[in-house]
C-alpha cells in the first residue's frame, strides 16, 4: 500500500512538472520497469535505460532522450528519462507546418500558416498579440523568428533573430541624447505601445523578405529550366537537320547512281 501511494505521488509530481515544463518524463527502476510516466515508452527506450544503468555515466543522451541516474545513499535507485521540446512553434507556410507537426514534440500552432500567401497585416497584429500576451505572462522566455534573408537574386541566407528580450549590447555604440524628454502619457505606457508596434513591423518585414526570397528562388529556377530547355531544343534541332541532310544526300546519291547505271 505504501509503495502504491508513493508511486501515485510520484506520478502526480511528474505530471505537474510536465504541465509547467511541457516535457515528458518517465521514472524507471534499475530493471527498466516503469514506475511513473507521462508518455508511452517504446521497448527501445527501456533497452537504452538498461544499458545506461549498467554504464558508468550519470547523464546520457540517446536519440534525443536524456537519461539521468537518481541515487539514494550512494545506491542507484531510479532512471529518469526526459523527452520533449519546450519551444512553442508558430509556423508560416505549408511545408514548415507539415515538418514540425510530424517531428516537433512541443506545441505547434498552424493558425497562421497561410500568412506567406495572404500577407495580411491584420493577421500579423493578431499573431503579435498572442506572442506578447504569452511573453508578458512569462509563459515563454523569449520570442525568436526564423526567416530567409534576401541578399541578392541568387543568394538567400536562413537567419534566426531574437525579437524579445532585446539585446542591450546592440546599443553600446549608440550616442544617447542628454536632452530632457517629456513623455505623454508616461514612458511605461509609451513603451507598452511601442513594443507591439515594433514586433508587428519587424515580423511583417521579415515575412515579406522571406516571400521575396522564395519568389526570387523560383524565378531563378524557372530561368535555368528555360535556358536548359532552349539549349536542348537547339541541340535536338541540329541533330534533326543533320539527319535530314544525310537522308537527302543518300536519296540524291541513289538517284544519281541509278541514272548512271542506265
Amino acid at each position: 500500500g505504501d509503495i502504491m501511494a508513493y508511486n501515485q505521488m510520484l506520478q502526480n509530481t511528474i505530471e505537474g512538472v510536465k504541465a509547467i515544463a511541457r516535457t515528458d518524463l518517465c521514472v524507471l527502476d534499475t530493471d527498466a520497469n516503469i514506475i511513473a510516466s507521462t508518455m508511452n515508452i517504446p521497448a527501445e527506450y527501456r533497452e537504452s535505460a538498461m544499458a545506461f544503468a549498467e554504464s558508468p555515466a550519470e547523464i546520457q543522451v540517446v536519440a534525443g532522450n536524456q537519461y539521468f541516474k537518481i541515487f539514494d545513499s550512494g545506491q542507484l535507485e531510479y532512471i529518469m528519462l526526459v523527452r520533449g521540446d519546450t519551444d512553442d512553434i508558430y509556423t508560416i507556410g505549408n511545408k514548415g507546418t507539415y515538418y514540425f507537426q510530424k517531428h516537433h514534440q512541443g506545441k505547434v500552432n498552424s493558425e497562421f500558416s497561410e500568412l506567406n500567401a495572404s500577407l495580411d497585416f491584420n493577421e500579423v497584429v493578431k499573431l503579435v498579440g498572442e506572442l506578447s500576451a504569452m511573453y508578458i505572462n512569462k509563459e515563454i522566455g523569449s520570442i525568436k523568428i526564423v526567416y530567409t534573408e534576401f541578399v541578392n537574386n541568387l543568394t538567400f541566407t536562413p537567419r534566426i533573430v531574437t525579437l524579445l528580450p532585446i539585446d542591450t549590447n546592440e546599443f553600446e555604440n549608440i550616442e544617447l541624447t542628454k536632452k530632457y524628454t517629456v513623455f505623454e502619457p508616461s514612458p511605461e505606457e509609451v513603451l507598452d505601445s511601442l513594443i507591439p508596434m515594433y514586433l508587428q513591423a519587424v515580423i511583417y518585414g521579415y515575412l515579406v523578405e522571406s516571400v521575396t526570397s522564395e519568389n526570387a528562388s523560383r524565378r531563378t529556377s524557372m530561368e535555368n529550366a528555360t535556358d536548359n530547355a532552349e539549349e536542348l531544343t537547339e541541340q535536338l534541332l541540329l541533330k534533326y537537320n543533320q539527319a535530314r541532310q544525310t537522308a537527302i544526300t543518300n536519296e540524291v546519291s541513289e538517284i544519281v547512281a541509278g541514272a548512271n547505271a542506265q
